[in-house]
């Protein structure tokens, strides 16, 4: 019985294929993956950095809540909400720690308006999601039907 050749799929018997790509055609490869990558990550991180302050804000707002429900009366200021200030009905530090804007900013509170927002004065943040923009990252933190007349008030 005669044994039979073994002929590769890609080529004929005889010949040779070249397989893999040159350096001309890798550099080009490298750099449209470089040029995808310079477009996209930038807006990537942009968007983490706005959905951290989002949840950042949401957070302390709900902490508003529970120090008001606590103590009937709200925070004159983000530390209250760590620091025991002195008020009757104050049960425990309802943020570990005052967070900094993903833009390495502080948060504001405004006692006035019911809100804590990213201030206007914090130049690290772009412009559209401070206080006033047209992206405002900002959580109206008094409850109820009167809390719809400060949502966008600015001060």
């Amino acid at each position: 019985m005669k044994s039979q050749t073994w002929i590769p799929i890609l080529g004929k018997a005889g010949t040779q294929t070249e397989a893999g790509m040159t350096l001309v055609q890798f550099l080009i490869l490298v750099a449209i993956t470089a040029v995808f990558a310079v477009l996209c990550i930038p807006p990537w991180l942009e968007d983490r950095r706005v959905s951290q302050a989002d949840v950042d804000v949401e957070v302390i707002a709900e902490a508003i809540q529970k120090y008001h429900k606590h103590t009937n009366q709200y925070p004159k200021t983000l530390l209250d909400l760590v620091e025991n200030p002195g008020i009757e009905g104050w049960r425990y530090p309802y943020l570990e720690q005052v967070p900094q804007t993903p833009w390495r900013g502080e948060y504001d509170l405004l006692p006035e308006i019911h809100k804590v927002c990213v201030g206007k004065d914090n130049t690290n943040v772009p412009g559209k999601y401070r206080l006033g923009g047209i992206s405002e990252i900002s959580r109206v933190y008094l409850e109820g039907k009167e809390a719809i007349r400060y949502w966008w008030r600015t001060e």
